[in-house]
């Protein structure tokens, strides 16, 4: 058994230190592991999206501030889909004023451990893309940053999220989202969720072929985000810009690369069930027709979003018109 890294969890001490290591064995007993060590040894990797998350908070608050310059203490907050309530409690301890909502009773227990000791932060049961959810939530509101992250691609209606987020905004509100971009030449050699090639080009009525498990994940294109926010007066976008690619030429040989692969591991035909290949194959040539064209037509900034950007990320403000 490789030895259990520590160095994994953030730097917390006394009684903020007990609530993790708290938080951390009652996650390891709701996935079925054992103790916290064996967590953090033999399921490192598995669960690191889940072990990392108060780090992955920092580092969006952050940005948040260092690019955006969006300050946090005195503002309402909602964290949409808060899950084990990491986001939410760095947050608070950044002096916003925080709730949390989710709708897996399981997960909002493991946030309350979590949070133990450390942030104040009421955790409550809500639907957030329903009709009730404004109604249940407007006494902690009306809310200045809406917290949006990896959540849209769950959400199957996504208009009655946006419903709920405007409704319970306040003058000039801010919608901070992450949200992975199935069209991405990464996520289609490897999706993020299921780590299964091709299916983040398929709609979710084929998934079956491919998982067994349940699964709540809906790919769609940027353009479905940018006209729901606009709709709902979020008008002014902000993109979280990461082009690390030195050219445009440079952009397009990885596009090109990565598709090769994809054609390969097509070719060989390594599938459980011909269904597979078949739904694939025709996903693929439609992919392969819509690549060949953006690579000489888009400008290099949309080329790179559209293909190369794994995850679309930045804030979406409210106009106060």
């Amino acid at each position: 058994m490789p030895g259990a890294d520590r160095s994994m969890l953030p730097p917390l001490e006394g009684e903020s230190r007990l609530s993790y290591e708290n938080f951390l064995q009652e996650f390891a007993t709701a996935q079925g592991v054992g103790s916290v060590e064996e967590l953090l040894s033999d399921y490192s990797q598995r669960y690191a999206f889940q072990i990392n998350s108060r780090d992955r908070a920092k580092k969006v608050i952050s940005r948040l501030v260092d690019e955006f310059g969006i300050t946090f203490p005195g503002k309402r907050v909602l964290d949409v889909g808060c899950a084990y309530g990491s986001f939410s409690i760095e947050m608070a301890k950044a002096g916003a004023i925080v709730v949390g909502v989710d709708i897996s009773d399981k997960w909002l227990r493991l946030a309350e451990i979590n949070a133990s000791g450390e942030a104040e932060v009421p955790f409550v049961n809500c639907d957030a893309s329903s009709y009730r959810a404004s109604h249940e939530l407007s006494g902690y509101g009306p809310f200045d940053i809406f917290i949006v992250n990896d959540v849209f691609e769950h959400i199957h209606d996504t208009v009655g999220l946006m419903e709920t987020i405007k409704k319970l905004s306040s003058p000039g509100a801010i919608v901070y989202f992450k949200i992975p971009n199935g069209h991405a030449t990464r996520h289609v050699l490897l999706e993020g969720h299921k780590k299964v090639f091709g299916i983040s080009l398929l709609p979710p009525d084929y998934w079956h072929l491919f998982i067994s498990a349940p699964f709540h994940i809906y790919y769609r294109r940027w353009g479905h985000f940018q006209s729901i926010f606009d709709y709902y007066g979020f008008s002014e976008i902000r993109h979280v810009r990461e082009i690390r690619d030195p050219d445009i030429e440079t952009t397009r040989r990885h596009i090109v690369n990565d598709v090769n692969k994809i054609r390969r591991f097509l070719k060989s035909e390594n599938f459980d069930d011909v269904r597979q290949l078949s739904v694939l194959r025709r996903a693929c040539r439609y992919y392969y027709d819509e690549v060949a064209s953006d690579i000489e037509t888009l400008e290099w900034e949309p080329l790179w979003s559209k293909y190369r950007q794994t995850f679309w990320e930045g804030v979406a403000v409210l106009s106060q018109r």
